[in-house]
C-alpha cells in the first residue's frame, strides 16, 4: 500500500486579529491561498478593528506551552513564523519551544512598531527577541521603523537599509529582509541579504489606506514557501510576488485602515466588461455530449485545445444532459482548473449558479436565458457575452453594452450542433452588425476550418466553434486556420 504523503504545514506564533486583517488571521488566510495548512500557537489576543487596536490580552505561558506540545505531538510542521509576541515573557516561551521542538525554516515578523508609529514592544521585548529569538530564526523581515530599533540607526536611504541589514545580519540571524515601504519614493524597495547574496525587490508604491497586515501577509507567504519545500531565495521572491499582485485590489470592509485582499476577490463595486485582443482568437465551445457524453474525454479536448492556443473555453451542458448537478460542478470546477493552469479564460453557457460555483471567468447567455441585468447585480465580477442573432436583437440589446464583454453573432451558417439554431444571418449580416457594435463580435454557428476565414475577413473579431475541435485530427492546426484571414 502506498505511504501517504502529508500535506505542506505551517505554523503561525501570533496575536489574534478579532477584525481579520492582521495577525494570526491574516497568515491563515495567507497559507490558505498559498494551499498550505496552517496551524497556529496564540499569543495573545487584542481587540481591533480597522480603527485601531482597544484591547490586549497577552496568553499565559502555560498556555502558549501547551498549544506547542499539542501542535507538536501530531502535525508534521516544516515551517513557522511569529508575529506580535507582545512581551519579553512570551518571546523568551516562544523562543525556548523553538529549541525544544527544533522549529525549522522560522521566520520572525518582529511586530515592534505600529503603523502610526506607536511601539508595540517595550525595549525589554525587543532585548528578548534580538538575543533570544533572532539566532534560532531562519530570516527576519523588519519594516523601516523595526529595522531601526534592531540596528540601532537611522535608515532613510537604500545604503542605510543596506547597513542595517548588516548589523541584524551580524546579531545572529543569517538572512534578513528590510522592508522599505516607509521611504518617501514612488518605488518602494526591499532589501534582501542573505548568507550568499544580496539584492533589491521593488514594487509600487499603493496610494490608498487598505494595507492592514503587510507585514505578516509577506512574512506567512515566504513561509508557506518553504513550507512547500522551495529554496529560500525562491520562496522570498514568490511571497514579494504575490504581495505585489494583491496590495492594488482592496477589500472595502471596514471603516477605517482596511485589510489585505488575500484571496485577490474581485472588487464588487466594479462590473468586468474588458476582453483583451489576446483572448480573441478562436474559442471551444463544448458539452459532453459532443464527446459521447465522456467527461473524461472533454477535460482531454479542453487541455490539448488550450496548448494549442484556444485562449476561451466555454462549457455549454444542458439540463437534458445525463450529468446530474454534482457531476456537472465537478467536471465545471475541473475545467476551470484546467483553463487556469494554461492562462484560458472559462465561460459557462447561461447556467449563473454553476458559473459562480466553479469560479468561471464568464458566463454567456441567449436572448431567453439569464438576464444580463441580473448577471451584473448576482455576480459583477463575471465577464459577459450574448448572443444576436438579428440586426433587431441587437437594437434591443443596445443599453446592455456597458455591461458586455462581447457579443456572440450568428449563427452565420447554418449549423447541425444546436437543435435550436435560428436561420443564418450570412456574412451580409454579420458586417452590418459588426459595423455599429461598440464590443468585439464573435462570429458563431457553422464555423469550421473552411469558413472561418470569411467570418473574420467579414470583420469578426474572432469565431466560436464546437465540431471544428471535436473533429480535429490536428488541435495546432485547427486553432491556426479558425485564426487566419484569406
Amino acid at each position: 500500500m502506498q505511504k501517504k504523503v502529508m500535506y505542506p504545514t505551517a505554523l503561525t506564533i501570533a496575536g489574534s486579529d478579532c477584525g481579520g486583517g492582521a495577525g494570526l488571521q491574516a497568515d491563515i488566510k495567507t497559507m490558505q491561498a498559498f494551499e498550505v495548512y496552517s496551524t497556529s500557537v496564540i499569543v495573545g489576543l487584542t481587540a481591533q478593528n480597522t480603527y485601531g487596536v482597544q484591547d490586549v490580552m497577552p496568553t499565559p505561558v502555560e498556555m502558549i506551552n501547551a498549544q506547542f506540545d499539542s501542535l507538536y505531538a501530531d502535525f508534521d510542521i516544516k515551517a513557522a513564523k511569529t508575529g506580535a509576541l507582545f512581551d519579553a515573557d512570551r518571546v523568551q516561551a516562544v523562543a525556548e519551544n523553538v529549541v525544544k521542538y527544533g522549529v525549522k525554516n522560522l521566520v520572525v515578523d518582529p511586530v515592534m512598531v505600529a503603523k502610526g508609529g506607536a511601539q508595540l514592544l517595550d525595549d525589554n521585548g525587543v532585548l528578548a527577541v534580538k538575543k533570544d529569538l533572532l539566532p534560532k530564526a531562519l530570516l527576519v523581515t523588519p519594516n523601516l521603523p523595526e529595522a531601526k530599533l534592531l540596528a540601532g540607526m537611522t535608515i532613510e536611504s537604500k545604503e542605510d537599509m543596506k547597513t542595517a541589514g548588516l548589523i541584524i545580519q551580524e546579531s545572529g540571524v543569517p538572512n534578513v529582509i528590510v522592508k522599505g515601504g516607509h521611504l518617501e519614493m514612488e518605488t518602494v524597495y526591499d532589501y534582501v541579504l542573505l548568507e550568499d547574496e544580496e539584492f533589491f525587490m521593488t514594487g509600487p508604491k499603493v496610494h490608498n489606506e487598505n494595507k492592514h497586515g503587510t507585514g505578516d501577509t509577506l512574512s506567512s507567504a515566504i513561509t508557506s514557501g518553504l513550507a512547500k519545500g522551495l529554496f529560500l531565495k525562491q520562496a522570498i521572491v514568490e511571497g514579494h510576488a504575490y504581495m505585489n499582485r494583491i496590495i492594488n485590489h482592496s477589500l472595502f470592509v471596514g471603516h477605517g485602515h482596511g485589510p489585505l485582499n488575500h484571496g485577490n476577490w474581485a472588487d464588487p463595486n466594479k462590473v468586468r466588461t474588458g476582453f483583451g485582443l489576446e483572448v480573441l482568437g478562436p474559442q471551444l465551445v463544448i458539452e459532453t455530449e459532443n464527446i459521447s457524453g465522456s467527461p473524461r474525454a472533454l477535460a482531454n479536448l479542453v487541455k490539448s485545445a488550450c496548448r494549442s492556443g484556444v485562449k476561451v473555453v466555454q462549457l455549454r451542458e444542458k439540463d437534458e444532459t445525463k450529468l446530474n448537478w454534482e457531476d456537472k460542478v465537478v467536471l465545471a470546477k475541473a475545467l476551470k482548473q484546467i483553463c487556469s493552469d494554461n492562462h484560458s479564460l472559462f465561460f459557462i453557457d447561461d447556467d449563473l449558479d454553476l458559473a459562480i460555483l466553479s469560479h468561471a471567468d464568464g458566463i454567456h447567455v441567449g436572448q431567453s436565458d439569464t438576464s444580463v441585468e441580473h448577471i451584473v447585480q448576482q455576480a459583477p465580477n463575471l465577464l459577459i457575452g450574448l448572443s444576436i442573432s438579428t440586426m433587431e436583437e441587437f437594437k434591443k440589446s443596445e443599453h446592455l453594452f456597458q455591461h458586455l464583454a462581447y457579443i456572440g453573432v450568428g449563427p452565420v451558417f447554418a449549423t447541425q450542433t444546436k437543435k435550436d439554431a435560428k436561420l443564418p444571418i450570412g456574412l451580409d449580416g454579420l458586417k452590418a452588425i459588426k459595423a455599429k457594435s461598440p464590443v468585439p463580435v464573435i462570429g458563431i454557428g457553422g464555423v469550421s476550418e473552411e469558413t472561418a476565414s470569411r467570418i473574420l475577413d467579414a470583420g469578426a473579431d474572432g469565431v466560436a466553434a464546437i465540431s471544428a475541435f471535436t473533429k480535429s485530427n490536428n488541435l495546432y492546426k485547427t486553432v491556426f486556420e479558425l485564426s487566419k484571414k484569406e
